[in-house]
């Protein structure tokens, strides 16, 4: 119930947006919002997703000061040198895997919030976006991603002001978090390119058209792409292609009519969001993200992570189509729309399923700290890949 509750909030504060979008409500409402993201995911405690390889990771790390002394050490981690040095530096100060997550977590939240103070009138419905479709996945299990795709969607403003150097910078040092950062690089000559609308409808139909049938294609270019790109990328591409928990195809769901339907509806505002100042970009964001939903059904686990690159796109472009609707009642029909929508990505952990027990129950650290107890973060985690395994067979 805890994270349905903070939903619940959140669309409380959404609503109060859709009424009062002036800046300085904007700022005080987002800012009450981001504060409660980054309290549930940078207080937890032993909960969500891969806390404990972190905890192992951040154990590994070395001091600041021996990377200081010995740098090729930085070189020689088989993790992204921005995060490594990101751990070396809270390690020196005394912090631990805890401190880790809050950091991270305030710095996500904090790039995110600011970018959306350009990116949309209504920036809360886009944190009410963000925490129902990709806030779990991102804040609460790859916070390593998490923090190159923060600074990829802050680096977005960028593009319309064609500040190239700027926009470029941000991206580089995303690709000290995460590699697949890169594919960001060219983006920033084709994202702000107006489309008509059959491309959009035609590329996303076809690919929708070939998950149906099934026919494979992907798989073996991916494996050949990763050869190329040196043995760590090989070994990875392997072991997301071979191992059974991930090597699943997508299958049919409600994600497949879902996404064709939020498409149909953008597509149907285009005319005004092209208007928008960002959104073009946001819509190419999310068309981007279908592509890979729908051509890359082999790979599920691949195209997912690759994929949370463009689909946060999505949480800004959700609350532009309710700036183009011309009545308060059509805007506020349309927010509660919005809310199903994104309920129903993080459905399982906002009503307790067995697959996110890793979630449930939300454990706190402060309260953790002060009444000491043992955790059953591990129990829990364990539960929770074990239906993930079960739900994959």
């Amino acid at each position: 119930m805890f994270y349905l509750i903070c939903f619940v909030i959140l669309l409380v504060l959404a609503i109060l947006n859709v009424q009062m979008h002036d800046r300085l409500s904007n700022q005080m409402l987002s800012g009450l919002a981001a504060l409660l993201l980054i309290g549930i995911a940078g207080l937890r405690y032993e909960t969500g997703g891969d806390w404990d390889t972190y905890a192992t990771l951040f154990r590994e790390f070395p001091y600041l000061s021996r990377l200081i002394g010995h740098p090729k050490e930085l070189m020689a981690q088989q993790v992204e040198e921005g995060f490594v040095l990101l751990n070396a530096v809270i390690k020196q100060l005394g912090g631990t895997v805890q401190h880790l997550f809050f950091v991270v977590t305030a710095v996500n939240l904090t790039l995110i919030t600011c970018a959306l103070q350009r990116y949309t009138k209504y920036p809360v419905v886009a944190l009410l976006c963000y925490y129902g479709i990709l806030y779990f996945q991102l804040e609460m299990i790859y916070i390593r991603q998490a923090t190159a795709v923060a600074l990829c969607f802050f680096a977005l403003q960028y593009i319309p002001a064609r500040k190239i150097w700027k926009y470029m910078l941000i991206i580089v040092l995303a690709c000290t978090f995460h590699r697949v950062a890169a594919l960001m690089i060219p983006l920033y000559f084709l994202l702000d390119r107006k489309l008509p609308v059959w491309v959009y409808a035609a590329a996303v139909g076809v690919g929708a058209l070939l998950m149906l049938i099934g026919i494979p294609w992907i798989q073996k270019i991916f494996l050949a792409v990763a050869g190329l790109l040196g043995d760590n990328y090989a070994e990875k591409a392997e072991y997301y292609t071979d191992n059974a928990l991930f090597a699943v195809g997508r299958g049919l769901s409600i994600g497949f009519v879902l996404n064709l339907a939020i498409l149909a509806v953008v597509l149907y505002f285009k005319d005004k969001l092209d208007e928008l100042p960002y959104g073009t970009i946001m819509l190419n964001m999310f068309a981007l993200s279908l592509l890979l939903y729908y051509y890359c059904f082999e790979l599920v686990e691949v195209s997912n992570r690759v994929r949370m690159f463009f689909l946060i796109g999505v949480i800004a472009l959700l609350p532009m189509v309710l700036e183009v609707l011309p009545i308060f009642l059509e805007r506020l029909a349309g927010l509660i729309v919005v809310a199903l929508y994104c309920f129903s990505f993080a459905r399982g952990i906002f009503l307790e399923r067995p697959e996110a027990a890793a979630y449930n129950p939300y454990q706190n650290y402060i309260e953790y700290k002060i009444h000491p107890r043992p955790s059953t973060g591990k129990q829990r985690l364990d539960q929770s890949k074990k239906a993930f395994r079960n739900d994959r067979k």
